[in-house]
């Protein structure tokens, strides 16, 4: 199978080298996050720069939500650069990052985030990524990983210098910290704040993004570009698989914590986590469309695992078999799309009281409810699935000769975001 693997990876190379250069505006999946919710498989990644939440639904990993983050100063979205999902006394919430901002949303359904607290830091630390360390949410910058109670205050802090791979940071348990860093793999106590182990690895690039996994008997398992790997605490080799020599990226544990799933660009190895010998494999190029090349992976126990791999211009979704249940593929239409710019319009910028005029807007947060506010005078709306809306509105009766100018605003609930724009009253 590894000659055949290998083959493969060859004629897989020589294609991607003469991909069609328009297909660079499409960005890439290379990670994100999984999570299982009410029996139902949920992802997350932010890897266009947006928010975006899929739902696995029959066979179909299906968007359905796609957010971006809103500088009021500017009156402008900016980008996200990282998300985690977590379920929390039977809600399911999204930690996202943007520049020097943790937000916390909650999914109040399958179409609409609701904005539950935010923090953004005055000391000028750009984050990189967003995880959980236990119960504990943690975010990661090249300066220190920081770690946050639910109230998004800071509790403790580690300094991981030279972080230049946050991605590669990882906690699986109260006591020690994963980093892969400069071809080696370190193991922090984060009780004594010190080094327990610093494992070489085989890699051709020293920088890229790569996970360690640590079971519950403190097993540590890696995968660099050559060999999947099983350690000690001790930084002592216990056994290993050779696979076909391409760029090792993520390794995680099965459900039941029998079996391992990795990922080295051309595809998906299992191996039986005792003994590191190979179950089962996948190519992961043609399974999602074109362009595959297996990056980050998730593994979610739902009704059996769940492999979810982040795959270049899709993400794939395959079962404890590594067969394909579904996939989603970016599309040059979903790049060209930006997410717009708060904005309001009227049909009539006066009228006389009674009169009806025809408010249009967007920039709000897909479907989520408005309050229009007309002179004091509250109604109702709601946005569409681009963040748009359009609604007629009945001019106050004001008491006053003069003409007299007031204010049109509207609040998004979910977003908590607002704008206004004047009308005069004859």
């Amino acid at each position: 199978m590894k000659r055949v693997f290998l083959l493969f990876a060859i004629c897989l190379t020589a294609v991607l080298l003469v991909t069609n250069s328009g297909q660079s505006k499409l960005k890439s999946y290379y990670s994100g996050d999984a999570v299982n919710f009410d029996n139902d498989l949920y992802v997350s990644s932010t890897n266009t720069d947006s928010l975006e939440v899929f739902k696995l639904e029959n066979k179909e990993l299906r968007r359905i939500i796609t957010l971006r983050p809103f500088n009021a100063k500017f009156n402008k979205y900016g980008n996200f650069y990282d998300s985690k999902l977590s379920v929390e006394n039977g809600r399911l919430f999204v930690y996202v990052i943007g520049d020097f901002t943790l937000y916390k949303y909650e999914l109040v359904n399958d179409n609409q985030l609701s904005l539950v607290s935010s923090n953004k830091n005055t000391y000028w630390e750009w984050y990189n990524r967003v995880d959980k360390f236990g119960d504990n949410i943690v975010t990661i910058s090249q300066k220190s990983v920081k770690v946050w109670n639910s109230d998004l205050q800071v509790i403790d802090s580690y300094d991981l210098a030279k972080s230049e791979t946050p991605y590669n940071i990882r906690s699986y348990n109260d006591q020690y910290i994963l980093n892969i860093q400069d071809g080696y793999l370190t193991v922090l106590d984060r009780g004594t704040r010190t080094l327990t182990a610093n494992i070489a690895l085989n890699y051709k690039n020293k920088v890229g993004n790569r996970q360690a996994y640590q079971d519950d008997n403190g097993n540590i398992f890696v995968v660099d570009d050559y060999y999947a790997k099983k350690f000690n605490l001790e930084g002592k080799l216990l056994a290993s698989f050779k696979h076909a020599d391409y760029d090792g990226y993520d390794i995680a544990a099965s459900g039941d914590n029998d079996y391992l799933y990795f990922s080295n660009g051309i595809g998906v190895v299992k191996l039986d986590k005792r003994t590191m010998e190979e179950t089962d494999y996948r190519w992961a190029t043609g399974l999602g469309g074109s362009r595959g090349w297996a990056m980050g992976l998730k593994v979610v126990s739902n009704n059996g695992d769940k492999v979810v791999i982040f795959n270049n211009a899709n993400i794939l979704i395959l079962d404890g078999n590594l067969n394909k249940l579904a996939s989603f593929e970016t599309t040059a239409e979903d790049e060209e799309t930006s997410t717009e710019n708060l904005f309001l319009r009227l049909d009539h910028i006066l009228g006389a009281p009674n009169a009806t005029v025809v408010l249009t807007g967007g920039g709000y947060f897909p479907n989520e409810q408005l309050t229009v506010d007309f002179a004091g005078t509250k109604t109702k709306a709601k946005a569409d699935s681009r963040g748009r809306f359009q609604q007629n509105l009945t001019v106050p009766d004001k008491t006053t000769k003069a003409a007299q100018g007031v204010d049109i605003k509207v609040d998004g609930e979910s977003s908590q975001l607002t704008y206004s724009i004047s009308f005069m009253i004859q």
